[in-house]
């Protein structure tokens, strides 16, 4: 089979499953795993890092979640917006959901819940602070020229593989930069509970 005999789909899909049997890998190809990587591995990275900040978060909701027996419509008079209690429930479920409550003393701190709000306002300003500085400081340049690169190359070396260039563009869309926004859109700053004037 030669290249230029390759006009569906089926075939062009057979002649790619040949060539990696054969362990001869297309540059197009190899160059969209290289691509895939490393957005995958960026997006590890800020997983990961995101959820190491929001340990100090994390700990205060579960303190909080046991003072009120997770019952958190007990925070709605502490909050400037009654309804904002929902948004402090669905943190500790995202954050929280496999961890257990840890131990609190009831009788101290069953009937006072501002102190640990506003300990839980401060912890989330901190994380907002750090994880927006470590974005500000975050090296886009190599996943950036990754994604530079793919959107040079690769039609060019489909269209060599295939021996057709209509088949090499289409579907073919330029894969938009990383930016800071947009690793700020996937994973974003904290919203701040405003609590109630006492």
């Amino acid at each position: 089979m030669t290249m230029r005999e390759i006009d569906n789909e089926g075939s062009r899909e057979e002649f790619l499953r040949m060539l990696a049997d054969q362990g001869e890998e297309p540059a197009f190809v190899t160059r969209g795993r290289r691509l895939d990587a490393a957005r995958e591995q960026l997006r590890w990275a800020c997983q990961t890092h995101r959820q190491t900040l929001l340990r100090g978060p994390s700990l205060h909701l579960r303190k909080i979640a046991a003072m009120i027996h997770g019952d958190w419509s007990k925070l709605a008079p502490y909050l400037a917006s009654p309804s904002q209690w929902r948004l402090v429930a669905s943190f500790h479920e995202n954050w929280n959901r496999h961890a257990p409550p840890p131990w609190a003393n009831q009788g101290l701190w069953a009937q006072r819940l501002d102190r640990p709000l506003r300990q839980l306002r401060d912890s989330i300003d901190r994380f907002n602070r750090a994880w927006q500085g470590h974005l500000d400081g975050f090296d886009l340049e190599p996943i950036n020229q990754t994604i530079a690169d793919f959107n040079q190359y690769y039609v060019l070396e489909k269209a060599c593989a295939f021996g057709r260039e209509d088949i090499a563009r289409r579907g073919f869309e330029p894969i938009p930069p990383v930016t800071r926004q947009s690793l700020l859109d996937e994973f974003p700053l904290v919203e701040l509970p405003a609590l109630r004037s006492r």
